[in-house]
C-alpha cells in the first residue's frame, strides 16, 4: 500500500511526514518558523514564512524518498487566524496566533450573552479563539477593512489560507475541527452560526465553507496526492493509538499541554471545559471534551528568556529527582486556560526566597502537572477514567510523568514514538485502519503516594482560586 504524507504546521515549525501504511514512520524533515511575541496581549506570526515552511519541509521529504504517496493530511495549529486576498491569496494581516490575547477588552461587551455562546459553540468566551481576532481585524485593520469594501476579503483560520495555496483551484474552505475553534460554529449543527455571526459582526460570505474532518478535498499543487484528512492538531493527537480506549484520556505535551477525551455525544456539564469536534466524515461525527493548558512549553520558553539554561532538557530530569521541596509557580504564561479562562497576573513564584534557577525550572513543570489536574479532576465527573497516555515533546520528561501519575492516581502510558499529532493525522487520512501499527510502551508510570506534591498542589490551588476570585 502508498505511504501517506502528513503536514503538521505548528506554532514553532513546520513538518512533513512519511507514514507506511501500518503506521510505521518512515521519514521526517522539520523547517522552524518564527513566533512573534509583541507583549503580553500581542503575538504573531508570517504567513507567507508558514507556507514557505511548508512548501520547504515537503519538497525536501518527497525528494529524498521517492516512493508512492497515495494520500496526505494536513493538521495545524487551532485558533489561529488571518486575513487574506480572495484573488491574489496575499495575505492582509500577519496570522494572529491562538496565543493572542489583543480582544480581550472588546469581548467583555459580550460577557450577558457567554452562556448562549457556550451552548451553541461549547466553548467560553475568550480571545484566544477566532471571533474576537476577526472581529478586531476588521475593526482595526486598513488592508482588511479596504478588501472588504472591495468584495475580495477572505477570513478564517489559518488552515483555511494554507489550503487555499495547496490545493489546485485555491478553495475557500475551513474543516469542523478547526472551523469550531473560531467562536463562531455551531457544534450541534455543524455549520456557521448565523446568529453568532450577527453578533460578532462577521460577513458569512468572507468565511470558507465548512466541510466534514475525513474526505476528498481535492489534490496538493503539483503533486496530485489526494488530501483526505485535514483537522486541528489536538483533534489528530487524540488517534496518535489508533481508538482511544475506554477509560482513557490523551494527554498531548507540546507548546501547550492538552487533555482530551471522545465522547459520542455533546453534554451540557457544567464544568468550563472545551467540547468540540474529534472526527467528522459526512455521515457521523465523533465530539471529544478538552482541557487546555496554555502555558506548557511555552512557560519553559518563557523561563529561558529570564533564566537562559544551555542543554535545559538535558538537565531537566537530574533536576526533577533531586528537587523534592521547589516554589509553586503561578503559571499564567498565555493566560489561564479550562476552567478559569482569564489572562491572570504575571507569571510569578510563591514562597521563593533564595531559590535557585533548577528549583524555578522544577516548579515550572509542576505547575503543568498542577493545571493538566485540575481539568482531570472534572473529566473524572463525566468518565471514570483509569489511565493517561501521554504524547508530545514534554512527555519524555520522566518527572513530569511520575508526578503526573501520583497526583492524579491513573496509571500514565508513555510510548516510545512521542510524535501524536502526526501519527493521528495519518490515520484519519488512511479512513481509520484497524489494522494500526500497536504502539511500543516505553514506560509505565505507576502512582504513587507522594504527600508533599498533594499539599504543593493544594497550595497552588488556592493561589489560583484568590487570583481568580480577586
Amino acid at each position: 500500500m502508498q505511504a501517506t504524507l502528513v503536514i503538521d504546521q505548528g506554532s514553532h515549525a513546520s513538518r512533513a511526514i512519511l507514514y507506511a501504511a501500518s503506521g510505521e514512520l518512515i521519514d521526517q524533515v522539520e523547517v522552524p518558523i518564527d513566533l512573534v511575541r509583541i507583549d503580553h496581549e500581542r503575538v504573531e506570526q508570517d504567513p507567507r514564512q508558514i507556507l514557505e515552511s511548508i512548501q520547504h519541509a515537503t519538497a525536501t521529504l518527497l525528494a529524498r524518498n521517492r516512493m508512492p504517496v497515495g494520500r496526505a493530511a494536513l493538521a495545524t495549529q487551532r485558533s489561529t487566524v488571518l486575513a487574506w486576498d480572495k484573488n491574489s491569496g496575499r495575505a492582509l494581516s500577519p496570522a494572529l496566533s491562538w496565543q493572542d490575547r489583543r480582544a480581550s477588552d472588546d469581548l467583555t461587551q459580550f460577557k450577558s450573552e457567554e452562556a448562549e455562546i457556550t451552548r451553541i459553540t461549547g466553548l467560553p468566551l475568550s480571545p484566544h479563539y477566532g471571533a474576537g481576532k476577526l472581529r478586531w481585524l476588521l475593526h482595526n485593520h486598513e488592508a482588511v477593512q479596504d478588501a472588504l469594501k472591495r468584495g475580495s476579503l477572505c477570513l478564517g483560520p489559518l488552515v483555511s489560507y494554507i489550503l487555499c495555496h495547496l490545493l489546485s483551484g485555491a478553495p475557500h474552505r475551513v474543516d469542523h475541527s478547526n472551523a469550531h475553534r473560531t467562536l463562531l460554529f455551531d457544534l450541534a449543527a455543524l455549520a456557521w452560526s448565523k446568529s453568532l455571526l450577527q453578533r460578532f459582526e462577521i460577513p458569512a460570505d468572507c468565511l470558507p465553507r465548512p466541510q466534514p474532518v475525513q474526505g476528498e478535498w481535492g489534490r496538493l499543487n503539483g503533486r496530485a496526492i489526494p488530501l483526505t484528512a485535514v483537522c486541528g492538531d489536538q483533534n489528530a493527537a487524540l488517534f496518535a493509538q489508533g481508538e482511544v480506549p475506554r477509560n482513557t484520556a490523551v494527554v498531548n505535551l507540546g507548546t501547550g499541554a492538552f487533555v482530551l477525551m471522545p465522547i459520542n455525544a455533546m453534554t451540557h456539564h457544567p464544568m468550563r471545559l472545551l467540547q468540540g469536534v474529534a472526527k467528522s466524515d459526512g455521515k457521523n461525527c465523533l465530539y471529544l471534551i478538552e482541557g487546555t493548558v496554555n502555558g506548557a512549553g511555552s512557560a519553559l520558553t518563557w523561563a529561558q528568556q529570564q533564566w537562559p539554561v544551555d542543554n535545559l532538557f538535558g538537565s531537566l530530569d537530574d533536576w526533577l529527582a533531586q528537587i523534592q521541596s521547589p516554589p509553586i509557580f503561578i503559571n499564567t504564561v498565555g493566560g489561564l486556560g479550562s476552567p478559569w479562562w482569564k489572562a491572570g497576573c504575571a507569571p510569578c513564584f510563591v514562597d521563593h526566597a533564595a531559590a535557585s534557577v533548577e528549583n524555578y525550572y522544577v516548579s515550572i513543570i509542576e505547575s503543568i502537572v498542577f493545571l493538566l489536574q485540575c481539568n482531570l479532576e472534572r473529566l473524572q465527573q463525566i468518565n471514570c477514567l483509569t489511565t493517561l497516555h501521554l504524547g508530545g515533546g514534554l512527555s519524555r520528561l520522566d518527572g513530569l510523568c511520575q508526578r503526573l501519575a501520583d497526583l492524579s492516581g491513573l496509571q500514565v502510558v508513555r510510548f516510545q514514538e512521542l510524535e501524536s499529532t502526526a501519527r493521528g493525522a495519518a490515520w484519519l487520512a488512511m479512513g481509520a485502519p484497524e489494522k494500526w501499527l500497536k504502539p511500543v510502551i516505553d514506560r509505565n508510570f505507576t502512582p504513587d503516594k507522594n504527600s508533599a506534591l498533594q499539599k504543593r498542589y493544594e497550595r497552588f490551588s488556592t493561589e489560583i482560586k484568590a487570583l481568580c476570585d480577586g
